[in-house]
């Protein structure tokens, strides 16, 4: 059973383990069925990333992971929804100038777009992620370059789910609605395994889905989704898995209200009073379809004492087509919504392949748990750039969505982007005594980038055609561990990364036109480094069945370049760098309690600021003064859409009739609206005053019918809170948060 994550383990993790020594199974017999533990428990032991070489109790970083259990519980079905499950991560409106994502997020106040990895390889595009062939999803807090290029906050990893040495058959079907006049949630899941022998699996995880958009009129999401892998020599010295995911969508996007409509922001105008908060802007004729298609194999084999070698190929394809309509502007007076039509096309294709060495010796009396790896990335991105299209002026309280509106934006321009990567790493946990651990290693990169910008026609376009620069970087990690008991721990550390110029290929604002379709990118700029220093301890309680971590953290983003006008330029130009400082304390606890009381909760107080001299504040007002109003500095301000405080919980009991209740909250507090981190722009704390906090309290209740089948009601936002996940830069528009819906769910299991 610890095979849960073969596809994205690399050697020497926990099915490479089992082969080589016993261990104990995950997995128990109740009642005649097979209980897989990654359905029941909220403590997980071990990371699946490739890159880990200890325990998570040893590990000198704070590692938050999501486990099936809470997954399925809660409901939940995009990584965006998953996420709320961790704290340190706020969510915008996909605003960098276009609106291309719902699903961008930050962590601890950085992008996080580009740091999405699944079964440890970078998964490019912005797209929404379902989790219906994900076993658990590992959220890696600050910068440590364990995959190279990337945010500062840290980064993500999905484990995809892959056969075990069990036959069973498992899934959910999924009934959901509210009391607006929006289209009901139907969603089906299912997942088989089947043993073939004793050394080779088959499995299938399917999705088919049909739903709209909580709270929201008009909006759907239509979703379906085929997983097959297969499995050879499951426990042999050799293990092969293969796999294939294809993930198709057809949606109608919401994109939310007018900022006027929310009381709180900067923009709310009390003329808005009983517009209904279902009020669709759009276009019935919006459409936004996505096709991602993933090959996988991952080969492993064992020799000598403890030591493993594997090779993991991925070729990916993402494949996204949308135009969407969103509310620009509202007049109080004629209480009218102007929209605008954006449009967006790009395909993303991944090709990795990572082989990797891993090993356990003892040299002088210590003990290495040792892994080194090669890999090899070729990742190409081809968009159409659009300019917008007026959608029409519409009433605020009756929005027509079938009203008549400009056509459709034909490309105007085109860009490409191929980035090309070898890398070269090595980790290792020093055992020196049982109370004294060290962590640490080294990823060397070479990087190379290549930019093509045209017009429609095929010509030139801009400073950025032809554009090519290859970079190397060298980033790790170092961390102490002392234990002063078998179930704690206490650490320090420092890790460093990169983040080399045109990193472009999950950035969300690819669409736009000119120079714009590439944000944040300064040619001849310094690759941007960051720093991150943690002191943290881990303790497991109760047999080791619940996990407590607290952790002080600061994170320097530093290299950032600002790019202005000096007295007489026409055109901006690098003009010097600034930083940006995010530090605070993140709690978190994991795990059961008593026997039937599980939690999952965790908390962080942070605080950001920029850093930069007044000369880079002098320039930057000149290049764009209304972004500064009456504002002359931006240094010490906080970054935008970053929470001072956050914070999640997640509970449930069970009793021993059957019956499970549970539920949970989630909290973010107030933070500025302006521009993100890793914009040209920077809008002054307080221009477009803050994004309101709010606290979301969620219930479920399950009840097992029989020994296979049980029944699961989830009711969200209990109180029916009206409120604002994100706005976009400027607060003219609004996504808000779903309203109290209800979801029954049969889930069941052979």
């Amino acid at each position: 059973m610890a095979l849960g994550a073969a596809g994205g383990t690399a050697p020497g993790t926990a099915f490479a383990q089992q082969a080589q020594q016993p261990v104990q199974l995950p997995r128990m017999q109740i009642e005649g069925r097979v209980v897989l533990e990654s359905d029941e428990t909220y403590k997980v032991d071990e990371a699946q990333s490739s890159k880990q070489t200890a325990p998570l109790l040893d590990t000198p970083q704070t590692i938050s992971v999501i486990p099936q259990a809470v997954i399925k519980e809660q409901g939940a079905r995009t990584l965006t929804e998953v996420l709320k499950n961790t704290p340190g991560i706020s969510f915008d409106a996909g605003e960098n100038g276009f609106a291309t994502s719902t699903n961008n997020f930050k962590m601890r106040g950085f992008d996080g777009s580009g740091n999405i990895f699944i079964d440890g390889t970078r998964d490019s595009g912005s797209y929404a992620r379902d989790v219906f062939n994900m076993e658990q999803v590992e959220v890696f807090k600050g910068p440590a370059a364990d995959n190279g290029r990337g945010g500062a906050g840290g980064y993500v990893n999905m484990v995809t789910k892959t056969p075990k040495l069990d036959t069973f058959l498992s899934g959910s079907v999924s009934y959901g609605l509210d009391q607006y006049d929006s289209e009901s949630r139907k969603r089906a899941t299912l997942d088989g395994n089947y043993k073939v022998d004793d050394g080779t699996a088959l499995r299938l995880n399917m999705l088919l889905e049909d739903s709209g958009v909580a709270g929201r009129e008009v909006a759907e999401r239509k979703v379906n989704g085929f997983a097959p892998s297969v499995a050879f020599g499951l426990n042999k010295e050799f293990r092969t898995v293969l796999s294939y995911e294809r993930l198709s969508s057809s949606d109608l996007p919401d994109w939310g209200v007018p900022g006027a409509m929310v009381d709180g922001l900067f923009r709310y105008h009390h003329s808005t009073a009983g517009a209904s908060r279902d009020s669709f802007y759009g276009l019935r004729s919006d459409y936004d379809d996505t096709i991602g298609d993933v090959l996988q194999a991952h080969f492993e084999y064992d020799f000598g004492n403890a030591s493993t070698i594997g090779n993991q190929t991925r070729l990916s394809r993402v494949k996204r087509d949308a135009r969407y309509t969103l509310p620009t502007g509202y007049n109080e007076t004629t209480r009218i919504v102007t929209t605008q039509s954006q449009f967006y096309h790009r395909e993303n294709i991944t090709l990795t392949n990572l082989t990797s060495y891993a090993t356990e010796f003892e040299t002088a009396g210590l003990k290495h748990n040792f892994v080194s790896g090669l890999e090899l990335t070729r990742e190409t991105s081809d968009a159409d750039r659009f300019g917008t299209a007026n959608a029409g002026n519409t009433s605020l309280f009756d929005p027509n969505p079938d009203r008549l509106s400009a056509r459709n934006c034909g490309a105007a321009e085109t860009n490409k982007v191929l980035v090309n990567t070898l890398a070269l790493y090595a980790y290792d946990t020093l055992t020196i005594t049982p109370q004294w651990e060290v962590t640490g290693g080294l990823r060397a990169e070479r990087y190379k980038v290549e930019l093509d910008s045209k017009t429609a026609t095929g010509a030139a376009n801009g400073g950025f055609d032809g554009y090519s620069d290859t970079e190397s970087t060298l980033g790790g990690k170092l961390g102490v561990v002392y234990k002063p008991l078998p179930n704690a721990s206490v650490y320090t550390s420092f890790g460093m990364s990169h983040l080399p110029p045109a990193s472009f290929l999950s950035n969300p604002d690819i669409s736009r036109t000119g120079d714009n379709a590439f944000p944040g990118f300064v040619p001849g700029a310094k690759p941007v480094t960051m720093f991150n220093y943690e002191i943290g301890t881990k303790w497991n309680f109760f047999n080791d069945r619940l996990s407590a971590s607290a952790a002080l953290f600061r994170t320097e983003k530093t290299d950032v370049p600002i790019t202005g006008r000096d007295v007489g330029d026409t055109a901006d130009s690098l003009k010097g760098y600034g930083e940006q400082i995010v530090q605070g304390i993140e709690f978190g606890l994991s795990g059961e309690v008593t026997e039937g009381w599980k939690v999952f909760s965790g908390l962080a107080l942070i605080k950001s600021e920029r850093k930069h001299s007044a000369y880079l504040d002098d320039v930057r007002r000149r290049a764009n003064p209304a972004d500064y109003a009456s504002y002359t500095s931006t240094n010490g301000d906080e970054l935008a859409f970053t929470p001072r405080v956050t914070a999640n919980l997640w509970t449930t009991y069970r009793f021993p009739i059957g019956l499970t209740v549970g539920g949970g909250l989630q909290y973010v507090g107030e933070s500025y609206l302006g521009r993100p981190d890793d914009a040209f722009r920077i809008i002054p704390n307080g221009v477009f005053g803050k994004l309101p906090a709010y606290m979301v309290f969620n219930a479920m209740a399950s009840y097992e019918l029989t020994e296979s089948v049980s029944l699961r009601l989830n009711v969200d936002n209990i109180a029916d809170k009206t409120y604002a996940v994100s706005t976009n830069w400027n607060g003219t528009r609004a996504a808000l948060g779903a309203p109290r819906t209800v979801m029954l769910t049969t889930d069941f299991k052979f």
